[in-house]
């Protein structure tokens, strides 16, 4: 299971709320393990969640009647909670043979009734379990201001509040699930970039090389979130995308790269120079890891995040690179890409056990192109545990 259960009644108990409304599709999967295609590709699709403070109660989904089919074929989502919306055709011929997916999928069409709207199915889902008073959270992120308003008109006795920040207050501290495939989805994108590094010599292009990490890491079940490998000078766009833009000798190559696993997510960064590095390579790698190193030493519960920026930055100056500047370390990740603790200057946040942060320090110079180390770690009793675990050093290959 994703949901930190213990956890999520303890917060709901911390704001008095007695049910939230999960509206991301991150959230509605963290609450339910339940993913629906049309949710994640269509941005107006609404689809919901509900989590209620009765602990002998199941999430609720409401989705479309043509997800059906994923809610029979996910294993991990065993719940039957299901209230759906809209029309949706699928034949059933006298004589057919039901696999054990199919007889799964024709009970849930026999137990779903749509409603003609996901709206509906939400407020007779509330109706039917009787969360028609008390503060309700409201996960923001992607409910329609008409959806608010219908909920507020239909239910005058409860406050609704916004619960993005609060979902994601419970999502801090990971489940055992949660580490399992934050630490395979890490795996498996450096084993990309291990392939990639492969595919790097004199001609190669972005395009080429991102392809080698992009094929292992389909080989493994997984997805490519980003692929940013910059060449050279392009190295030095942070947001770069692979183009047909060929490596040189003495070109730095840097790899800001992450992957999907089971909707969860890894980030990496690592930087290759093609060729013989030269004198300033050298030194402001060895100044970048020597600030990543830093602050990854002092990572422990109770530790302030902004301790952790300092570090890192003060780091990197110390080791010869004094002009480095930053507007963050690193942040938490898991089923988003970046979540809390954002590793920033002015951020109150504590290190807790159980967190999953990343801690980076990107440099980007014009002229020069980008170098870039960034490692995944799971705070500890006595420290942390690392998800990512390549050579930091500056690869030449």
């Amino acid at each position: 299971m994703l949901l930190n259960k213990d956890r999520a009644f303890d917060i709901m108990e911390k704001y008095n709320i007695e049910a939230i409304i999960a509206s991301m599709p991150e959230n509605v999967t963290y609450l339910t393990d339940f993913w629906s295609l049309t949710h994640r590709l269509i941005k107006a699709t609404q689809n919901f969640a509900v989590f209620t403070r009765k602990r002998d109660l199941d999430p609720f989904i409401i989705t479309s009647a043509g997800d059906m089919d994923l809610a029979a074929d996910q294993e991990e989502c065993r719940t039957e909670n299901f209230l759906t919306f809209g029309t949706f055709y699928v034949e059933r011929p006298a004589e057919a043979i039901l696999s054990n997916t199919e007889e799964r999928y024709q009970r849930l069409l026999d137990l779903s009734k749509p409603k003609k709207d996901a709206v509906t199915a939400l407020t007779e889902c509330l109706e039917d379990i009787g969360v028609t008073r008390g503060r309700v959270a409201v996960d923001e992120g992607n409910i329609t201001p008409d959806a608010y308003n219908t909920l507020n008109k239909r239910f005058p006795e409860v406050e609704f509040i916004p619960g993005y920040q609060i979902l994601r207050e419970i999502r801090l501290i990971k489940t055992q699930d949660e580490v399992n495939r934050l630490e395979r989805s890490s795996e498996i994108i450096e084993l990309g970039i291990r392939n990639a590094i492969k595919a790097i010599c004199e001609g190669a292009t972005e395009f080429e090389i991102s392809q080698a990490l992009l094929k292992k890491v389909i080989e493994n079940g997984a997805v490519s979130s980003w692929p940013a490998v910059g060449v050279g000078l392009r190295g030095g766009l942070s947001n770069v995308i692979p183009a047909p833009y060929p490596v040189k000798n003495g070109d730095l190559i840097r790899f800001d790269v992450g992957c999907v696993y089971k909707y969860y997510n890894s980030d990496c960064a690592r930087t290759v120079v093609l060729g013989k590095a030269g004198e300033k390579q050298q030194a402001y790698h060895h100044a970048i890891k020597s600030g990543l190193e830093k602050a990854l030493d002092i990572i422990r519960p109770g530790v302030r995040v902004s301790e952790i920026f300092k570090t890192a930055v003060q780091g990197v100056r110390d080791a010869g690179l004094p002009h480095y500047r930053r507007h963050h370390v690193g942040h938490g990740i898991g089923i988003e890409p970046y979540e809390p603790p954002f590793l920033t200057e002015t951020s109150q946040e504590i290190l807790e056990e159980g967190m999953v942060v990343n801690v980076e320090t990107p440099y980007y110079e014009m002229g020069l192109g980008g170098i870039q180390l960034e490692d995944t770690v799971m705070v500890t009793a006595d420290g942390y545990r690392p998800f990512t675990k390549s050579s930091r050093d500056l690869q030449i290959v």
